[in-house]
């Protein structure tokens, strides 16, 4: 009797530790991208010349202006060679009453871009913060823009920025509530939550916006200033804001896209802070692995 006893125990226990075994989270490393990367680099790299440096340094993609200037199928070709991925690209739209919405050439850039799963972040302009008037044509645009997507394979995302019409994620998560279309979502850009949010607890608007959040961008950020370079925008091994607890958080709530590296302004050679920052966010994964 003693005998069956212990063998159901220790069953039980073997069975209970390979379920706590399955429950363990997947150590997965998003694909990390360069974004705005080239723009104060001391170098002045051409885009082949960024791009193979993103490959060499380990990044899996790269982020850039929606290209209107007719270099497009030049630019694709050089990230193709180089064997990263072209993850974002951003282009600006103006609700004002009025105006012209959009250039035409987005929707051809777009068509060019067709089947390349990429995001369209769009910067929405033209009126001050969260004003009403905007909303009529914000949903239209998007709602044209994300059926030009769907035809492509891309999906529409909209940039919360410093200063535009949504420069509020809140505001931009209301906006495609209303709009309500499958190729339609928003971006989280920490170092812009940051500016306008400081430390506020971004997690219950990250989690409304689960299901339509189509992009991300963080770095490396010290809490409680409002300069751009050397205080909200720096290389990840500078600052203090917790970007681990964020990527956490993004694992939580099953957001499986990538995750961009905001440069913006972060002067001196890109390949030096783009390295270290490479050497912190392997050791992340390195480490989570190890656990």
């Amino acid at each position: 009797m003693i005998a069956v006893l212990l063998s159901v125990f220790f069953l039980a226990l073997t069975s209970n530790r390979t379920a706590q075994a399955d429950e363990l989270p997947e150590v997965a490393t998003p694909p990390l991208y360069g974004f705005c990367m080239e723009i104060s680099d001391a170098k002045k790299r051409t885009i082949p010349e960024q791009v193979s440096m993103l490959a060499e340094l380990g990044f899996d993609g790269v982020g850039y202006p929606l290209w209107l200037d007719g270099n497009m199928e030049k630019n694709l070709a050089a990230i193709d060679a180089a064997g990263i991925e072209a993850y974002v690209f951003y282009a600006r739209v103006n609700v004002k009453p009025g105006a012209t919405a959009y250039d035409p050439r987005v929707v051809t850039a777009m068509e060019k871009l067709k089947g390349r799963r990429a995001t369209i972040c769009l910067l929405i302009q033209g009126l001050p913060a969260g004003d009403p008037r905007g909303m009529p044509q914000a949903v239209k645009l998007l709602k044209e823009l994300g059926d030009v997507a769907q035809r492509c394979d891309l999906r529409v995302s909209i940039y919360h920025h410093l200063a535009d019409w949504t420069e509020r994620l809140d505001h931009a998560i209301e906006v495609i509530e209303r709009v309500d279309h499958p190729r339609v979502g928003v971006n989280f850009n920490l170092c812009h939550w940051l500016k306008l949010e400081g430390e506020k607890d971004y997690r219950p608007t990250l989690r409304r916006a689960a299901d339509k959040l189509f992009a991300v961008t963080i770095n490396g950020a010290k809490l409680g200033t409002t300069t751009w370079t050397d205080g909200l925008i720096q290389p990840l091994d500078k600052g203090d804001f917790d970007n681990r607890a964020l990527l956490t958080f993004l694992k939580e709530i099953n957001y499986t896209g990538p995750v961009g590296l905001m440069c913006y302004g972060i002067s001196g050679d890109a390949r030096e802070h783009l390295e270290r920052s490479m050497g912190v966010w392997k050791s992340w994964y390195a480490s989570d692995e190890k656990n």
